[in-house]
């Protein structure tokens, strides 16, 4: 399966210094992704390129369909 691929843009989170990047609706859907999962990041960095790479490490209950 190929990866799918999209842009996203970095917003404010409320009352903190975090940023907030929204997964996009085709993505959610498609990977089965649920509010109440939980995510691993890293976070490369080679010189100008950024890679933040987010692997599920729990999956909350399922929404549904």
């Amino acid at each position: 399966m190929p990866e799918p691929e999209k842009i996203v843009k970095a917003r404010l989170h409320h009352g903190s210094n975090s940023l907030d990047l929204t997964i996009p609706s085709e993505i959610v859907t498609n990977l089965k992704i649920n509010p109440g999962d939980v995510f691993r990041l890293v976070a490369k960095s080679d010189r100008d390129k950024l890679v933040l790479q987010y692997e599920r490490v729990y999956a909350g209950k399922r929404m549904q369909d």
